[in-house]
């Protein structure tokens, strides 16, 4: 478990394809803004989709100006303008999910405790 102020720790895929825990940065993490816990609230839930829990995700890159990006993108559509399609995903081994599309929003939701998120299996 995280102790109050630190960074949440998470799963991504390392240069060499090995799954890696890595520790979302301190800096970066002062410039988000915390988003309530429900999905409903940023995504068009109206395409098929599955909940998947955020420990179970894995993500495939970090990039420090789309998490900024995203976090504002998704405060717009909590109210109420331009929701979100489901973040895009693939099976991996042991049953985590590789994300395609959408690893930003996702380190937005991890960011903000999040327990699941709405993802499209592809």
């Amino acid at each position: 478990m995280e102790a109050e102020g630190m960074s949440p720790r998470y799963l991504t895929l390392g240069p060499n394809g090995a799954i890696a825990e890595i520790e979302l940065n301190r800096e970066l993490a002062t410039l988000l803004s915390r988003l309530p816990d429900d999905p409903a609230l940023y995504f068009d839930l109206g395409e098929p989709h599955v909940m998947i829990p955020i420990e179970h995700l894995v993500n495939a890159r970090a990039r420090e100006r789309g998490i900024i990006n995203a976090n504002r993108h998704m405060l717009v559509a909590a109210n109420g303008k331009a929701k979100r399609k489901p973040l895009s995903v693939r099976p991996l081994e042991n049953g985590l999910w590789l994300v395609v599309d959408g690893n930003s929003t996702l380190l937005n939701a991890r960011h903000s405790k999040w327990r699941v998120i709405p993802c499209c299996v592809g």
